[in-house]
């Protein structure tokens, strides 16, 4: 048996509130909508677990002008 809750919103006042967030946060909606966000999770906690080692900010930028 499951519990069910039914929400109705609309789609104006989503957008507003979309509109109101700070652009880190519209990144990070961003990328949680287009599936992109499993996988950046997934490498944090490839990071955390210490199963990668994170480039430094010199490995990052190298080659860059």
């Amino acid at each position: 048996m499951s519990i069910g809750v039914m929400v109705e919103l609309k789609v104006e006042d989503i957008a507003n509130s979309i509109k109101k967030l700070k652009k880190a946060d519209k990144e990070m909606l961003l990328l949680l909508l287009t599936g992109e966000g499993r996988e950046i999770a997934g490498r944090a906690r490839d990071i955390k677990t210490k199963k990668v080692k994170p480039l430094t900010r010199e490995e990052t930028f190298r080659d860059v002008v």
